[in-house]
């Protein structure tokens, strides 16, 4: 959902803020991809997604590309022009002011979550996969607190070893992340969730909250999140998007592996914290991915839907 900030906003955000020019200033120089970008030795990360992810063109299989692609050490010619002059204490410092991508207006602020008292061993062992769901709606703390097992804001840690310098806080989630660069981003899809308008929400972990997504005059999310799932009977559907930007300017090519490794991270909380709640749930791996994105307005090359997990009441 785009921020609808004026010019006078803008240039006022960025005083005292000159880094990000500096950000913006890496990213016009060095992001750009040639239409040769695949023939050519050096790959940006940005290409490499690109290459299969987008218009086919070599019959190659996804996880075929990715590996080929993937660097195996930090001499190759891929990693080191991907980066440029953005090495660690600039990926940190991106890091640190992470939140500030966060727009607080119009946001609906969950309530606070649940402390679970389920052990560890009882939740790994009872979570099974159930696709059948009652239609019965679920409660707002449950989906609060399913979100803070997912992303939730959990403390911070001062990289540079000095707590009174406001700039030097990197803030923490309830997952581990490459870098600390959190590049994936949650959407609740709500069905049948006590106190919450059926729609798209965007999941907000540091303010904890959700912002209201405008949906799509021609796209419904019954139609599109799960093709072979009766989706509007369970509580909401959630749709992992990574973005490739918040952690390929650290990482380069292997960044898209780490936000894969970062999903598989929040569905393991997201499925032990459902157990414990007594809730159904189960992922989905047949939907329509291009259809999300619109409806989501990503571009789709970016910023990539790369999963859905459905929870909700079960039979």
């Amino acid at each position: 959902m785009p921020y609808g900030r004026t010019k006078e906003e803008v240039e006022e955000a960025l005083r005292g803020l000159e880094y990000l020019r500096t950000a913006g200033g890496f990213a016009t120089d060095h992001l750009f991809v040639s239409i040769y970008s695949s023939s050519t030795v050096v790959k940006t990360p940005q290409s490499v997604l690109r290459g299969r992810w987008g218009e086919p063109t070599n019959g190659a299989f996804a996880g075929e590309e990715l590996l080929l692609n993937f660097r195996t050490d930090n001499a190759q010619m891929g990693f080191r022009m991907g980066l440029a002059r953005f090495y660690e204490p600039d990926a940190v410092v991106s890091a640190c002011h992470a939140d500030l991508k966060e727009d607080l207006r119009g946001v609906i602020e969950l309530p606070a979550r649940k402390s679970i008292r389920t052990g560890l061993t009882a939740a790994v062992t009872e979570r099974r996969s159930t696709r059948a769901f009652t239609g019965e709606a679920i409660s707002l703390g449950d989906l609060s607190t399913l979100l803070f097992h997912c992303q939730g804001a959990t403390g911070s840690l001062h990289p540079h070893g000095d707590p009174d310098d406001p700039d030097d806080v990197i803030r923490l989630r309830t997952v581990a992340s490459g870098g600390g660069l959190y590049p994936v981003t949650l959407y609740v899809h709500a069905f049948n969730v006590v106190g919450l308008a059926p729609g798209a929400y965007k999941y907000l972990p540091y303010a904890h909250a959700i912002s209201p997504v405008a949906p799509h005059p021609k796209l419904s999310p019954e139609r599109v999140l799960a093709l072979d799932l009766d989706v509007e009977r369970s509580g909401f559907a959630l749709t992992f998007v990574y973005d490739l930007y918040d952690n390929s300017r650290k990482y380069g090519d292997c960044g898209l592996v780490f936000g894969l490794i970062e999903v598989g991270a929040i569905l393991q909380n997201l499925h032990l914290a459902r157990t414990a709640l007594g809730l159904a749930g189960c992922d989905q791996g047949g939907y329509e991915k291009q259809m999300i994105e619109k409806m989501l307005d990503l571009d789709g090359l970016s910023s990539q839907v790369v999963h859905v997990a459905v929870v909700g009441k079960g039979e």
